[in-house]
């Protein structure tokens, strides 16, 4: 049997995978649909998917976000602006408090709203300071997303646009979704959605 096996070698003596030089960093390498090994995007490892679902009936064409009560986030009832009221805001309205560097990469769900009303969906990002009572500033991530609503029994799907690794946001930001009325009538919506976030350090 051979003195040299691979399994008895130490690690300074191994060598890394072919294309391993060439490669871009954060990649991995994979097998792809036609059996080659091959280096591939390791966004997905780095993906982290947040849902956003919620009852929203209002008349106004304020933008807002949930209130955090009882341990629940179901009703979409507190007024966003901009720059928020205060610093509390970014504790009731936030859905994600990001811990590194990264974007948001796509934005879409279903919903069911008043027939012939307008409903439309904001994503926004803000930087809290520490021991600080100050209003954060929100800068809008990505397109409006506007839907009619069908009625409250007909599901109609939505999907953001102009997403993507442009739609930057830094560690210690907040991300804030808002939901609002097309005109300042009676509108009614239930909605179910994701978030795809991605990480970059």
């Amino acid at each position: 049997m051979a003195s040299n096996e691979h399994s008895s070698l130490d690690d300074s003596q191994l060598h890394v995978p072919k294309g391993f030089s060439s490669a871009s960093n954060n990649t991995v390498l994979t097998k792809d649909s036609g059996g080659a090994l091959s280096w591939g995007d390791d966004a997905l490892r780095r993906t982290h998917f947040v849902r956003v679902n919620g009852f929203f009936s209002e008349s106004s064409t304020s933008e807002f976000a949930p209130s955090y009560s009882g341990n629940s986030t179901h009703t979409w009832d507190t007024v966003v602006t901009n720059a928020t009221a205060d610093a509390q805001d970014a504790v009731a309205q936030a859905q994600l408090y990001c811990v590194r560097d990264g974007y948001i990469n796509a934005f879409g769900g279903l919903v069911a709203a008043t027939s012939g009303k307008t409903v439309n969906f904001k994503i926004y990002k803000g930087t809290p300071v520490d021991e600080s009572s100050a209003g954060i500033t929100l800068t809008q991530l990505g397109d409006t997303v506007t839907e009619v609503g069908g009625g409250n029994t007909t599901t109609d799907l939505f999907s953001g646009t102009g997403l993507g690794s442009t739609q930057s946001f830094s560690a210690g930001d907040i991300i804030i979704v808002t939901i609002s009325a097309g005109d300042a009538t009676a509108t009614v919506s239930r909605f179910n959605a994701t978030m795809e976030v991605v990480y970059t350090s």
